[in-house]
């Protein structure tokens, strides 16, 4: 039999492929959440030295030489890509985004704690910022504000089905490591490409009531890549991908 890994990447490769129909990415995702969803550490050979550092990642970072995030690349190609994040405990990923790309996310060991946020509430419309938002930004940041609604904060463990981000849906996020490291599983489709689709950091600046309607708006803002913030990286040790 196959690995398991090895069917999640060929499913991947099939989901995103640029020859699927509208009409049949729903069946084919959907074929990929279940793979996915039965993913754990051992299917990959997760390399449990990278797991050993229990301490809290905030009385590690004043030395300059731990990373809070290490990356293990499994496969990329121009469809998709496909690796592991391992989180320091305490460390996390910052709000960041994934420009015209779908995701999909499965924790391997450990516990996460995912905030994000849902970019569609312009529907290509205009909008503006309200002065008490503005007054709380520099003014050469003004024109990179914008609205998004907040989703409900989740935590997921090995237990939990896999996260999902769309183009709209879930695309900004940050994620944090509770109670101990934490490793996850993430396939983007398309990869990152610094010409076309690099990432973007941002902060959350508040809210404000969304006018006629019992909800709140955040707005967020792109800020530079966060000084703290980098990963290194570790060599894949599961089995071999071969699409």
């Amino acid at each position: 039999m196959a690995a398991l890994i090895q069917a999640v990447a060929r499913q991947a490769q099939a989901t995103f492929s640029r020859s699927i129909t509208e009409e049949t990415f729903g069946e084919y995702f959907s074929n990929l959440h279940k793979l996915v969803n039965q993913a754990r550490a051992a299917d990959v050979n997760l390399n449990q030295d990278l797991l050993k550092n229990t301490k809290d990642y905030s009385l590690l970072k004043s030395k300059g030489i731990i990373a809070p995030v290490t990356y293990v690349e499994m496969y990329e190609d121009q469809t998709f890509s496909m690796g592991i994040f391992v989180v320091k405990n305490g460390a996390k990923i910052p709000l960041h985004d994934h420009p015209h790309m779908c995701g999909i996310l499965k924790v391997l060991h450990g516990k996460l704690s995912i905030s994000s946020f849902n970019s569609s509430l312009t529907n290509g419309k205009e909008y503006k910022s309200p002065e008490e938002i503005l007054s709380m930004v520099p003014p050469w940041q003004k024109h990179r504000l914008f609205p998004a609604k907040q989703n409900k904060d989740i935590v997921a463990s090995p237990d939990s089905e896999p996260c999902v981000l769309t183009p709209k849906e879930g695309n900004y996020h940050e994620i944090t490591a509770l109670d101990g490291p934490a490793a996850f599983l993430d396939i983007l489709a398309p990869p990152y490409d610094m010409k076309e689709r690099d990432c973007h950091y941002y902060r959350k600046v508040g809210e404000t009531r969304q006018e006629g309607k019992d909800s709140r708006i955040s707005w967020l803002v792109e800020i530079p890549p966060p000084t703290d913030f980098w990963c290194n990286t570790s060599p894949y040790l599961g089995p071999d991908i071969h699409i």
